[in-house]
C-alpha cells in the first residue's frame, strides 16, 4: 500500500504524488525482480514529499536506488547530528 504523504504545502504534495505515480509506471525498471520488488516497496513507504521533488531528476532518469541511498545517507546524518549534540 502507497504512503499518504505528510507535510509541507498542497501543491509540493500533488507534485510529489504525480512524481511518486510516474516513477511506479515504469516499474520494474531496469533492475532485477527482487531488486525492483524491494526498491518499489520502499518507494511505497516514504511520506516525505522533498524526497520526491529533491530526487526528480535523477528518479526519472532510472536511478531509483541510487536515490534512495543518498536519502537514507542523508537522513541518517542529520539524525546522527540530533543525538551527537
Amino acid at each position: 500500500m502507497t504512503a499518504k504523504l505528510k507535510g509541507y504545502t498542497p501543491k509540493q504534495r500533488s507534485l510529489a504524488y504525480v512524481i511518486r505515480h510516474k516513477i511506479l509506471l515504469r516499474y520494474p525498471w531496469a533492475y532485477d525482480v527482487t531488486q525492483a520488488n524491494r526498491l518499489k516497496a520502499e518507494i511505497e513507504r516514504i511520506t516525505s514529499p522533498m524526497f520526491f521533488i529533491k530526487y526528480q531528476h535523477q528518479l526519472n532518469h532510472g536511478s531509483i536506488a541510487e536515490s534512495l541511498s543518498q536519502y537514507n545517507d542523508e537522513n541518517h546524518a542529520r539524525r546522527a547530528s540530533f543525538v551527537l549534540q
